[in-house]
């Protein structure tokens, strides 16, 4: 059979109006379970024979060899398998629409899965403080003071508050945190001020939980003062 659709598209309307010969018919119905277009084709041009039935002064065309013995013989039946086509063509529509619709559920789905992980990633980090710890002087200093943590993405900030530092010694002085592991690391230094008070904001690479303690040093690597952060009770 020709594979020119054109050529199916006429076939297909002689085909559904009863008006093909025995063998087109066979190669009709055999070219159809092998191509989408022509099926769809057919769907589209099944109520043709109906239609033409109906209207007035019209009927569908008669077979050649009715045409050439001049007879006016009422126009052949469709053919017998035209209903089995028809139904294979719209169950075979019914489960194309269903598995677009399963990967159309199935795409939604993942976007929804990709959209949540990027909002998640967007999502401002939970700023943690923990309680202000009071610092606690080293022999033969009379500092008093304040450590706040506040947990970071990239660690922790330390904000302190001191008074009575010692107003003679040469600067600077030193913030070093401590790990609960034995790391130490210098958060912050500052010159020493007329009156003896500072207020200092430093960093640290270490995450809250990991601090142990935080410690004011003098220029020659002399504890001034240290402050413990407050843990919160064990649960077990």
């Amino acid at each position: 059979m020709s594979t020119d659709h054109d050529d199916v598209r006429m076939l297909i309307g002689a085909y559904v109006l009863g008006g093909l010969s025995e063998t087109d018919r066979r190669d009709l119905e055999s070219h159809l379970p092998t191509c989408q277009e022509c099926r769809d084709e057919l769907a589209r041009s099944a109520p043709l024979a109906g239609l033409l039935r109906r209207a007035p002064g019209m009927s569908a065309p008669r077979p050649r060899a009715a045409r050439e013995a001049g007879t006016d013989a009422a126009p052949p039946a469709p053919p017998a398998g035209l209903g089995r086509l028809l139904e294979q063509v719209r169950a075979a529509g019914v489960a194309r629409r269903r598995r677009a619709r399963r990967q159309w559920l199935a795409l939604a789905a993942a976007l929804i899965v990709v959209a949540g992980l990027g909002l998640g990633s967007m999502l401002p980090f939970r700023h943690s403080t923990g309680p202000a710890t009071a610092f606690t002087s080293a022999a033969g200093y009379s500092v008093s003071g304040r450590a706040t943590l506040t947990a970071k993405p990239w660690g922790t900030a330390v904000s302190v508050t001191l008074a009575d530092l010692p107003a003679g010694a040469p600067g600077p002085f030193v913030l070093q945190v401590s790990s609960v592991d034995g790391r130490k690391e210098q958060a912050a230094t500052w010159a020493i001020t007329p009156n003896g008070s500072a207020a200092v904001t430093g960093a640290s690479a270490l995450h809250l939980p990991d601090i142990r303690s935080i410690s004011v040093m003098d220029h020659a690597g002399r504890l001034v003062a240290t402050a413990r952060p407050v843990r919160p009770a064990s649960t077990t």
